[in-house]
This record gives C-alpha cells, structure tokens and sequence, in this order.
C-alpha cells in the first residue's frame, strides 16, 4: 500500500531526502545517509496504522528490507 503524493512528498521534505532509519534497524551500523527512495508504515495498516505523514517513513531500500526482514522473523516462532 501507497501513501498519498501530498503525504509522500511532506515526508521528503522532513527527512530532506535522506533514509529516516534509527540506528537500531540501519544495516548501515550507524545513522544512514543514503537517499531515501521507499516510503514505509511505522504501523501497519492491519494494525491500525494511517496513511497520516505521522506514520509514514522514508527509507533507503536497504533498510526497508531490513525493517521487513526483521518483522518476518519476529512473526515466526
């Protein structure tokens, strides 16, 4: 699922360009300065996350993948 242009592009202007990742989830070990490019739910939508820019996150796609992969992996048991 998208966020609307309106959302995305006021998330581009917060993070100015650059991935929004913590240094907890950046596979980068440290704060990442790579181009954000995906824009990613902090909370789902299936759990009641918004498409608000409050929710929304820009991230480079490393560590969106990583952010998935993680919460892949916490689902299994």
């Amino acid at each position: 699922m998208t966020f609307p242009e309106h959302v995305q592009r006021l998330a581009r202007q917060r993070a100015r360009g650059t991935c929004e990742c913590s240094q907890s989830t950046c596979p980068h070990y440290g704060g990442c300065r790579a181009r954000g490019t995906e824009y990613h739910h902090k909370k789902p939508l299936e759990a009641g996350g918004t498409d608000e820019v409050s929710n929304c996150q820009l991230l480079c796609k490393a560590c969106h993948r990583q952010i998935h992969a993680k919460s892949e992996s916490l689902g299994r048991v």
